[in-house]
């Protein structure tokens, strides 16, 4: 750190430069870019796991956004052969020991540690129990010092264990530190081992290597909820907060902990009297856009730095507004300031109105040295003027503020006459508007009511569709087997009743001539039967057993009824089909049976026209003989 012992090593690979780091234990590792250590951001974070707990590695051209190395050596006044690696390399070292850069941070200030098992204890044998009571009880005990090493410190920390034989199978502990904090050695014992990492983040951070109170854009959005952004003057954001009852006296404490603010920014207009009150406390420079910005536009300026509520948005944009408003004047400073001139003075300066050359040469200027011949007596005179001006300075610039003051008070005393005079403009406006928006909200609430009904009937109408549309499908292709391969489609039924037929007419469009497939023939009365020939069927094949006078009452009115057992059916996709030539064959059938069933019936009509005969012959010859015993 004192510049003085240099060690130089040349070409150095990278597990040499490992070992070396891990030997001499410096830090600070510097380098312009850190991924030239490493080729990805998992490679980075293992390197950072790698090193020793109180090394920081430290970009020293900045964070996210870079400054070359070049220029920050120049305003450092360090010089340095630009193609010579070596000097390259002593001038990140110089740099990082004056404070310049941005520490790297990959790991939360949580650390993670694990105690488990050395060894798996296998399939084992017969002495598989005792083994692995031994090894997760080694488990056990290492936990249970890691444990009371933790309470020793007083870190705060949870832990978690997975019970196994005899003690743990493995033990984690959540460390609210960071690494360097926590004194728990990783190692291997004799059964078990623990590892100590600290929780990585989800996206790598930089945090400034040496606080520095340098000068700020504030970005302020007042109200119940005051929204604050503070960026450097190279567009980085330094910090964000939201906060609920935050007055000007908290804002104007939290800015001064962050730097010294140099804009006071703010997104609407006219500006609010807060953000005028906190910018009259830093003697900063106002910056109010000529009009409100639009959410585009505040989403569009916030967004590349993250912000998590609309608060920290608005002040947010506010701040980049005005960084934006002096980016390129900032960009020809740095390239414009010599190396004993320090940028940001130059940027303050020109800030508050001074030119670039103007800005540069004021802080260049020095006194020029007193005399050595010259008597006492006019060095004290000299001494007494110079302090006379300086203080002359102080109360013209103190004049010049309190006289701008006053001016910004009648200013915010006529805006205040405006704001009164615009209120009650609006009170009036407002009374009319009460009753058109109760009326409105009336006619919403039964628009809503009414689109919620369309609504209801569109769903329903849609399934009706789907269930059409299956069906459609359904029929086509059902026509299609039938034109191709020559079956005869049967419409189903699924019970015997007369809900069921009409239903089932309806979805299928059971017309004359189709054949029927009844899937349940237990039940049926005249009614339904008397659907079915009133539609026409040519026939009616049924599941199951029908019962006799309902067979009898179809054959009557002339429609054949076939059971399954006497047809072969096809299924295809669900759809019952039957071949012609086996519906003819059964039809057939079923005519000899109603001819058999119909000669039984005239021969049993012809016997009992006999019996009767002969009851009655019987009864006429009784009468003639008692009519001639009488």
């Amino acid at each position: 750190m004192d510049g003085d012992d240099v060690f130089r090593e040349n070409m150095v690979s990278w597990h040499k430069l490992i070992h070396l780091m891990r030997e001499a234990a410096p830090s600070i590792v510097a380098v312009d870019n850190v991924f030239e250590l490493a080729r990805s951001r998992q490679d980075l974070i293992g390197l950072l796991r790698r090193l020793p707990a109180k090394t920081l590695l430290v970009q020293v051209t900045g964070g996210e956004r870079q400054v070359s190395l070049v220029k920050l050596a120049r305003w450092h006044g360090i010089q340095f052969d630009r193609q010579n690696p070596m000097d390259e390399a002593e001038a990140c070292a110089r740099l990082a020991a004056k404070g310049v850069g941005m520490v790297v941070s990959a790991f939360e200030d949580r650390t993670w540690i694990k105690v488990s098992r050395r060894r798996s204890p296998g399939r084992g044998g017969w002495s598989q129990n005792r083994y692995s009571r031994k090894i997760h009880g080694s488990v056990k005990g290492v936990a249970r010092e890691v444990e009371a090493k933790l309470k020793e410190a007083g870190l705060p920390f949870s832990s978690k264990a997975v019970e196994g034989l005899g003690g743990y199978i493995r033990c984690e502990f959540i460390v609210e530190a960071p690494r360097e904090q926590v004194h728990i050695k990783p190692g291997r014992y004799e059964d078990a081992q623990v590892r100590v990492e600290g929780i990585e983040r989800p996206k790598l951070q930089f945090h400034p290597l040496k606080s520095r109170r340098g000068y700020i854009i504030a970005g302020i959005d007042p109200g119940t909820t005051t929204g604050v952004a503070a960026l450097n003057l190279r567009g980085e954001m330094v910090d964000l907060i939201s906060a609920r009852a935050m007055s000007p006296s908290d804002v104007i404490e939290w800015l001064a902990d962050r730097g010294k603010p140099l804009i006071v920014a703010t997104d609407v207009h006219p500006t609010p009297g807060a953000v005028e009150k906190i910018k009259r406390a830093f003697n900063a420079v106002l910056h109010s856009p000529g009009e409100a910005l639009s959410a585009e536009e505040k989403i569009l300026l916030a967004r590349p730095y993250g912000y998590r509520n609309d608060h920290e948005r608005d002040s947010l944009a506010a701040a980049v507004s005005a960084y934006k408003r002096y980016r390129n004047k900032f960009a020809q400073v740095e390239k414009k300031a010599p190396a004993e001139v320090d940028p940001e003075e130059v940027k303050a300066l020109l800030v508050k109105g001074h030119s670039i050359d103007r800005a540069i040469s004021k802080l260049s200027a020095s006194p020029p040295p007193p005399s050595e011949e010259a008597p006492a007596e006019e060095t004290t005179a000299s001494v007494d003027l110079s302090a006379l001006r300086s203080q002359n300075r102080d109360l013209s610039e103190q004049v010049r503020r309190l006289k701008e003051y006053v001016d910004e008070l009648c200013l915010d005393l006529k805006a205040k006459d405006r704001e009164i005079e615009e209120i009650a403009r609006r009170m009036e406006r407002v009374k009319d508007r009460a009753f058109r928006e109760i009326k409105r909200d009336q006619q919403i609430k039964i628009r809503d009511k009414e689109i919620a009904r369309l609504r209801g009937m569109l769903r329903s109408e849609r399934k009706q569709l789907r269930r059409l549309k299956a069906q459609l499908s359904r029929v086509r292709k059902a026509e299609r087997i039938e034109e191709m391969e020559g079956y005869r489609r049967l419409k189903p039924v699924d019970s015997f009743s007369k809900e069921a037929v009409a239903a089932s007419a309806k979805r299928w469009s059971i017309a004359e001539g189709d054949i029927i497939l009844l899937m349940d023939a237990s039940g049926g009365g005249a009614k339904a039967s008397d659907l079915l020939v009133d539609m026409g069927v040519e026939a009616v094949i049924v599941r199951g057993e029908m019962s006799p006078q309902t067979m009898d009452y179809l054959g009557d009115k002339g429609v054949p009824v076939i059971t399954t057992d006497e047809v072969p059916l096809r299924e295809i996709d669900g759809i019952s089909f039957i071949n012609p030539p086996d519906l003819d064959r059964a039809k057939s059938a079923w005519e000899e049976r109603m001819k058999a069933r119909e000669a039984k019936r005239k021969a049993e009509w012809l016997e009992s026209i006999f019996a009767e005969y002969k009851v009655e012959r019987k009864r006429e010859q009784k009468r003639e003989e008692r009519e001639r015993q009488a």
